[in-house]
């Protein structure tokens, strides 16, 4: 039994990541072999050349991600083998569970820290430099990090600490972990527009007052509250364009990247209409459902895999927060494999926000037009292979997404 789940346990991590590798690797032959091609409906605004580049991007980041994803496998078996049995017994004594707990964290967080920042900066300063993407500086991007590690350790300590007080104090604690979660998802829902996300961009109320008295005319067309509507200066790290609803209550927001305001007044509206779809279709509320009921299933088994190791003493190990660890990694490797589920849902509602775009603004004309823009200026992979869009497009593909829209378009005629 004990060596059966051992067993069970490698081959469901090693399996995650030969999978993730896989499919990467098969989606670049895929998309970049001789027969791919441009599909028709985009060939008007995605050139030969375009297509060529994009194809020398996809291969640029696959291998970089190859790479990382192999170097990712290594130390988790090195975790497995060595340094989570290492740090169980060193920590063990003299303090007290929480302590060694962040101890213990704070040193397997620094490892994959230190082991994944090579990788983001080839990324940013080598192939996103590369395309053109890149507008952030070293100054810049040493700040970020510098930021995200004391949000880091700001945030996830006492994180942590509430973790560890729950499977010390509780024998069975999956429901208590779930609704901690919950809880700190919405709040994060609260505070990210106003106190996190202004630590690494500049928000600013939107100037263009005939741009801004359109989006306010569309918004009291789908009668949609939002106190808000800013411009962000994305363009101090990228070129890719985007725009976004977010927050809740007065936190709630629209935010315009500045690099987005080069589209013309009715594309932008059409993506504005997007993401208004998304609040008219409350698919906000509908996806925290469904992430409340996945982080619930993920805690049960992870109790179930917890009480298991602690009485079986599989790893040789005894403290709790080594023990949630490996019950944790082995849980979280699962759920690699649901990922498709949730993604189904996801496309589903990026369709309904299309939908409700198109008929917003009386046509779906607008946000064909701004799809195809941003494929071009994105680079975005044209023709992915059909197992890859399915298990991890949280989006339909481009293509995908343009012919629903004009079956839209043309059914309201």
């Amino acid at each position: 039994m004990l060596n059966t789940f051992f067993l069970l346990f490698l081959f469901t991590i090693i399996l995650k990541y030969v999978w993730e590798i896989a499919l990467d690797v098969l989606n670049l032959r895929y998309s970049t072999g001789p027969s791919a091609r441009v599909p028709d409906i985009l060939k008007d605004r995605f050139s030969p050349e375009d297509f060529e580049k994009a194809k020398r991007y996809l291969k640029d980041k696959v291998r970089l991600a190859t790479l990382e994803k192999i170097t990712s496998l290594i130390l988790t078996l090195f975790y497995v083998f060595y340094l989570f049995p290492t740090l169980d017994k060193s920590l063990s004594s003299g303090r007290s569970v929480i302590i060694q707990a962040l101890i213990f964290f704070g040193i397997y967080a620094a490892i994959e820290y230190v082991v994944e920042l090579p990788f983001k900066v080839y990324s940013t300063f080598v192939i996103e430099q590369k395309y053109g993407f890149n507008t952030t500086t070293a100054k810049l991007f040493i700040r970020d990090q510098i930021l995200q590690i004391l949000l880091a350790v700001i945030i996830g300590a006492p994180i942590i600490a509430g973790i560890i007080w729950f499977l010390v104090k509780f024998p069975v604690w999956w429901w208590q972990l779930s609704i901690l979660a919950f809880v700190i998802l919405i709040f994060f829902m609260i505070i990210q527009p106003i106190l996190i996300a202004p630590l690494f961009f500049k928000f600013s109320e939107l100037e263009n007052e005939e741009l801004k008295s359109k989006i306010r005319a569309i918004l009291d067309k789908a009668r949609i509250k939002v106190p808000n509507i800013y411009k962000m200066d994305a363009s101090k790290r990228t070129k890719k364009q985007n725009a976004y609803l977010t927050g809740i209550g007065k936190s709630r927001r629209l935010v315009l990247f500045d690099n987005i305001l080069s589209y013309n007044q009715d594309e932008i509206l059409a993506v504005v209409g997007h993401e208004l779809g998304h609040h008219a279709k409350r698919h906000i509320p509908k996806l925290l459902v469904l992430n409340a009921l996945l982080i619930t299933f993920t805690f049960f088994i992870t109790n179930a895999i917890y009480k298991f190791l602690m009485e079986t003493h599989i790893f040789g190990v005894s403290q709790p927060y080594t023990v949630f660890a490996y019950a944790f990694m082995f849980v979280s490797s699962i759920m690699f494999f649901l990922e498709p589920v949730m993604n189904y849902f996801s496309r589903k509602m990026e369709y309904e926000a299309d939908e409700y775009s198109a008929k917003l603004l009386g046509s779906p004309t607008y946000l064909i037009s701004s799809l195809k823009r941003l494929v071009k200026e994105n680079l975005s992979n044209p023709n992915p292979m059909p197992l890859y869009k399915i298990w991890y497009y949280s989006h339909p593909a481009p293509e995908e997404r343009i012919k629903r829209l004009m079956e839209v378009g043309q059914n309201d005629r």
